[in-house]
């Protein structure tokens, strides 16, 4: 699942900042629905990737496992979202740490991690 950015310019993965009270993961999960209307389920705690941005900040980005599609969501009025194939979502995606996590989470072995883990 791909959304805006808030300008609505560019396609970018859900994301959030760290919260004291709540563990990474919890984040992306919260960050999911609120930000794309997606609920679902980190879909291995221990398993997540890191990614340096262009400006040196981190992304760490857990693979998500979607249960719903939400018809209305908390910022749907400022966010387009798009359930795509991999192959369009790196067409679309231009942010490079971004396109690293996609790729990332759809090579085989990645895919072969993630199923040994069910």
């Amino acid at each position: 699942m791909l959304i805006t950015n808030k300008s609505g310019k560019l396609w970018i993965l859900p994301k959030g900042q760290p919260e004291a009270e709540l563990k990474d993961e919890q984040v992306a999960e919260l960050e999911t629905i609120e930000e794309a209307g997606v609920k679902g389920k980190v879909l291995h705690k221990s398993f997540h990737s890191d990614f340096k941005s262009e400006t040196g900040g981190l992304l760490i980005v857990y693979p998500i496992y979607i249960d719903k599609i939400l018809d209305k969501w908390a910022e749907s009025s400022i966010r387009k979202r798009r359930l795509v194939e991999v192959k369009e979502a790196l067409k679309l995606v231009t942010r490079k740490e971004h396109r690293k996590a996609i790729k990332y989470f759809t090579t085989k072995e990645t895919c072969q991690k993630l199923s040994s883990k069910s």
